[in-house]
């Protein structure tokens, strides 16, 4: 019979069809059994045999054919290559401990009974987790998604329980869902920093009715880029009054000190006595000029003797000698006899 004209004639897929890429020896998932991360792995394989829609072999919805039916020849392929899906994603040391079961139904329920570990212990331990779970200078992503791992984790063991009606017309489902969002959303806005979202936590919480948690965590994100930008701002500020007021005092300081600064030994100003040429020496570009007594001062050049000091507030005196050839009476030119002559001047 001909399919009316206009109709779209759908394909459906057989949960016992077989693809060129489904082969005995594929690995259907990266996430591997190693005993603790049971509930990663089932969710996992779940997903990846629902993709096949091949996980009816698994649970138990698609049930075994009598043996006189045609289809039980696709149906026990099937369940062998899915023993041996599951069996590819054990860790090897972990692997050999499993019993080989060839119906995938039992090794599935085998498996569980193994590592499924109560829930009642491990809801209690998630809530307390979720209670410490606080920002402490993370970012907003990290500190989201360290949340959001929980949740998941909590919603594998404590599921929202379905409609009892049958019909899913009393809405309640939808109730319980945004009530455990309504939950999430004030974990999240309780953890954070209160040094930095605390005005914003108070904004976002005085809503009514409450953003949901997409918009508040999109909204966190924008205000935590505004810190970032109006922190780097503040940082340069900082660091630019920090280099003038540095080399302002740097300034005022050897200004201050080369006006004010009397050296204790030859009571001059413009130094100090750790810098005095008097005691540490004069040095080799000080040429001629006058100096004082003290270390070094015999550098002078011939000729020239220092004195020393002529008092406080006085200039030291600089004696020069001069040499004065006198004629003898009656003598000839080339006798003569030499005077010395002290001039004493000031300076």
């Amino acid at each position: 019979m001909a399919a009316a004209e206009g109709t779209v004639i759908r394909k459906t897929i057989s949960p016992y069809d077989i693809t060129a890429n489904d082969n005995p020896g594929s690995l259907i998932t990266q996430v591997q059994l190693k005993g603790e991360n049971y509930d990663e792995w089932v969710r996992s394989i779940r997903t990846a045999l629902r993709a096949r829609k091949k996980f009816g072999f698994v649970d138990g919805t698609i049930q075994k054919p009598t043996e006189n039916s045609p289809d039980i020849e696709d149906w026990w392929t099937n369940n062998s290559l899915l023993v041996s899906w599951i069996m590819n994603t054990i860790e090897p040391s972990l692997r050999f401990t499993i019993l080989h079961m060839e119906v995938a139904q039992d090794l599935w329920n085998d498996i569980k009974e193994r590592f499924s570990v109560a829930n009642g212990p491990r809801i209690q331990q998630l809530k307390a987790e979720l209670v410490e779970c606080k920002q402490k200078g993370m970012t907003i992503v990290a500190y989201y998604g360290k949340l959001k791992k929980l949740w998941e984790e909590l919603g594998n063991f404590d599921q929202i329980p379905t409609c009892s009606c049958g019909l899913y017309t009393c809405n309640f489902h939808a109730v319980l869902e945004r009530k455990r969002e309504e939950e999430k959303i004030h974990q999240f806005l309780m953890g954070l920093d209160d040094t930095t979202y605390g005005i914003i936590r108070s904004n976002l919480l005085a809503q009514d009715p409450l953003l949901n948690l997409n918009n508040i965590y999109s909204t966190l994100v924008q205000e935590e880029r505004v810190h970032t930008v109006s922190r780097a701002k503040e940082e340069r500020g900082e660091m630019m009054a920090f280099a003038v007021q540095t080399g302002t005092r740097t300034r005022d300081k050897g200004e201050g000190k080369d006006k004010n600064t009397i050296c204790g030994h030859c009571h001059r100003s413009g130094h100090d006595s750790d810098n005095c040429f008097q005691i540490l020496g004069y040095p080799d570009w000080w040429g001629d000029r006058p100096r004082g007594i003290g270390k070094g001062s015999g550098r002078g050049k011939s000729g020239q003797y220092n004195i020393g000091s002529a008092g406080k507030g006085r200039g030291l005196i600089k004696a020069n000698v001069a040499q004065v050839v006198a004629p003898i009476a009656g003598g000839s030119s080339g006798n003569s006899t030499n005077f010395g002559t002290m001039i004493w001047t000031h300076w």
